[in-house]
């Protein structure tokens, strides 16, 4: 184990760059065959017009997207794309790949900031089990900050992890907390969840400026919202069903740790059998990604609880079993359909755990060499397929940019043609 830790600290420049290139390869390669569907589309629209769609209110449809579980997104849901947009940047893909690079150097940043943290080696484990995870690579190549996450992220880090430093410190937290509804309500929900059990545990030594940040940041948020509350809208969810619970989020939870979620993407017999005829070990090596994780995840479990004192819990710890307990809870109630982008925060934060908290050491670092290994033969595996057939047209996935796919009646034209 020593030997191991050795030769990550000495050679941490060179094996930090490795995975980067290596997870950035992936990421970029063959970026005309993304998926494009309604969604896309839209933020493809957004590229083309912000400078004239930002400020037309009448076209709220434009301003306030809904989600899934038709719930209105705010107006800065698709910012990135406007900030393009407005510097010129009008080529879909071209957006895609700046945004791929901007989110790999925010990762370098979020590295940086658990550095006092974390060892070496545990972030060099970290970067294995996040950068080559089937699901996260495929999503970062799509749009919004749905998808991303990284720059919610690496803000929220930082202003969690320095909240107690001074009263300003506390109020702009607890201002960025509300306001995160105008980026993204998943993100908006798993923060506030978070808040709520820090509040009640007395966590902020500020409280009081906590407050006034949150009625700060509600009252942007709600001049945010403002043109579609005067439009007297009907927020109508999509309900989920029985099936959906505390369970289901925890299931949901571990598909996306394990990168497992990639299969909803290609998700309809006809592409399942044609991928299998061309890479019949695809579902296996999802299979021991997932047993894997799920292995790691059991043994940190076991290994936390028998340490485990409430009073001396770190922020990664609350981070951690609010994620898996309390935002399982809410989604429940609100009873919406869950989806694996909703949970990219709790991603991160259990793999965070993860690498913390299992014991023997030396067991993760075999465990994420093989997860490297197995992952990127599955991104090689799903790159070939819809290379090969333009997406998956009968899946999820659907038809793929470079073959202007379009999946909804909504969408009239597909870039114009």
């Amino acid at each position: 184990m020593q030997l191991i830790n050795r030769f990550v600290s000495n050679n941490k420049i060179f094996l930090y760059l490795s995975v980067f290139s290596v997870s950035l390869y992936q990421k970029i390669r063959n970026i005309e065959f993304v998926e494009y569907k309604y969604d896309q589309y839209f933020a493809d629209n957004v590229i083309q017009n912000c400078n004239i769609n930002l400020l037309n209110f009448s076209n709220l449809e434009f301003l306030y997207i809904r989600s899934s579980s038709g719930i209105p997104q705010g107006p800065f849901h698709f910012s990135l794309e406007c900030i393009a947009g407005i510097l010129g940047v009008n080529d879909y893909t071209v957006f895609l790949r700046l945004k791929i690079v901007f989110s790999q150097i925010i990762i370098f940043i979020i590295i940086y900031l658990l550095k006092d943290y974390l060892s070496e080696y545990e972030i060099f484990t970290l970067l294995l089990l996040i950068l080559f995870n089937p699901y996260l690579i495929i999503s970062s190549r799509n749009t919004s900050f749905a998808y991303g996450y990284e720059v919610l992220l690496v803000v929220f880090l930082y202003l969690i992890l320095k909240v107690n430093d001074s009263k300003k410190n506390t109020m702009i937290y607890g201002g960025f907390s509300i306001f995160t509804l105008v980026f993204y309500f998943p993100t908006f929900i798993f923060i506030n969840c978070i808040n709520g059990v820090l509040f009640l545990r007395k966590y902020f030594k500020n409280t009081s400026y906590f407050i006034y940040g949150n009625l700060i940041g509600l009252f942007f948020a709600i001049i945010a919202y403002l043109p579609y509350l005067l439009s007297n809208p009907q927020l109508k969810l999509n309900n989920g069903s029985k099936s959906w619970g505390l369970s289901s989020h925890w299931r949901i939870n571990l598909h996306a740790i394990s990168g497992d979620s990639l299969n909803n993407k290609i998700n309809s017999s006809n592409d399942i059998d044609s991928l299998l005829i061309l890479f019949p070990n695809y579902q296996n090596l999802h299979r021991v990604n997932y047993f894997l994780i799920t292995f790691l995840l059991i043994l940190s479990l076991i290994n936390f609880f028998k340490k485990f004192n409430f009073i001396q819990l770190n922020i990664f710890d609350y981070l951690f079993l609010i994620s898996m307990t309390f935002t399982g809870i809410f989604y429940t109630l609100l009873d919406i359909p869950l989806y694996p982008h909703y949970f990219f925060f709790n991603v991160f934060f259990t793999i965070v755990f993860i690498v913390k908290n299992i014991q023997p050491k030396f067991l993760l670092f075999i465990v994420s060499c093989i997860f490297f290994i197995t992952s990127n033969i599955i991104i090689q595996n799903f790159h070939s397929y819809i290379q090969e057939n333009n997406g998956a047209q009968t899946s999820d996935y659907g038809k793929s940019y470079n073959t202007c796919g379009c999946c909804t009646d909504e969408i009239r034209q597909c870039k114009g043609q």
